[in-house]
């Protein structure tokens, strides 16, 4: 099969005299699993954490979203290097290029909601 994974963006910008708006088509990507997880976990902010994936093995797209009110949270690999952040409440969709995804609250813990899909 192919197509099993349908998205599209929109960006809307209003700052006083600057203003700016982006609406992608439809698009759509491949999975070859038929696996994903849905999760939140608390991530802590004294050391970075790795992401449950569950049975998910190879990741492929992911959905992000900080759930806390107050506090940022990094999203990074290896050894920590953050490549994502999201202030409170916000999220991203991403193709991850890592199997193992981390992550790292700024001053307080924070949930993170996320899905990842396999690829």
């Amino acid at each position: 099969m192919s197509n099993e994974l349908t998205y599209q963006f929109q960006t809307l910008l209003s700052n006083g005299s600057l203003t700016d708006s982006f609406a992608s088509s439809s698009r759509s990507a491949d999975q070859a699993s038929a696996l994903l997880i849905r999760n939140v976990q608390s991530i802590g902010f004294a050391a970075d954490e790795l992401l449950q994936l569950g049975d998910v093995v190879t990741p492929g797209f992911a959905v992000f979203q900080n759930l806390d009110d107050t506090n940022f949270v990094e999203i990074g690999v290896g050894s920590f290097t953050a490549f994502l952040k999201l202030k409170p409440g916000e999220l991203c969709i991403c193709r991850l290029s890592t199997t193992a995804p981390r992550a790292q609250a700024d001053t307080g813990a924070v949930d993170l909601f996320y899905i990842i899909y396999s690829d």
